[in-house]
Order: structure tokens, then sequence, then C-alpha cells
């Protein structure tokens, strides 16, 4: 856990949780690829773990990981670190798509049907 930086129950119980899904990965016992990863990376994007300075999930994952998983963790730290870094990917990815703004490039909206469009 990382005691410099605050962050809320919510998103410690998230980031808890993630860390067991990891080690449940290392185990062969789940996959990155499934729901689960995916839920939980969003969970932490709504509550707003973006805005939290000087963290990332990376480090906050390989630390967690290592402290839940032991000695699994510490002899497939490569691995470890691979899984880290791609759901860190996955976490920016989805941050941009929801940050993500509408284009402005259209000067007034159109009309949806002909019909909204004229008086019929």
């Amino acid at each position: 856990m990382n005691t410099e930086t605050k962050t809320n129950p919510e998103i410690e119980a998230q980031l808890d949780s993630l860390a067991a899904h990891c080690c449940e990965v290392l185990q062969g016992e789940a996959s990155l690829s499934d729901d689960r990863c995916e839920q939980l990376i969003r969970s932490l994007l709504m509550s707003g773990f973006r805005n939290k300075k000087g963290m990332s999930i990376q480090t906050e994952l390989d630390a967690r990981v290592k402290d839940q998983c032991g000695e699994r963790a510490m002899h497939r730290g490569g691995e470890l670190s691979s899984m880290a870094a791609k759901i860190e990917s996955k976490f920016d990815e989805l941050a941009r798509w929801e940050t993500k703004n509408p284009a402005d490039d259209t000067e007034d909206p159109k009309p949806a049907n002909v019909s909204s469009a004229t008086d019929a």
C-alpha cells in the first residue's frame, strides 16, 4: 500500500481486489482477459483513481501482489511486471475513452431524419 498518497477506502478495496485477481492469474486460476479485471479497472476509474497524483496502477499492483502472493510473485517478477503494465495500459485506454469529447466540428446540430427537419 502506498502510504505517501492518501486514497479513499473504496479505491483501496478495489486495488486490493485487483491485486488478488493478479495473484489468481499468477496461479493459473484466472485470466487477465476476463470480465473481472475490466470491471475492477472501470471501478477504479469511476472512483477517481486517475486523479490521485503520484500513483500508478503498475506500482500499486506490483507492491500489493507481492504482499498478497508472497513467494509466487517474487519468483515470477517478470510476469507480474508485464501483467501490471498491461493493466495500466487498459486503465489508460479506458480513461481516454471515458473522457473523450464528441468532435466540435459541426456548426449546427443536424436533424436525425426528414420528419424532424420538417413540419411533416
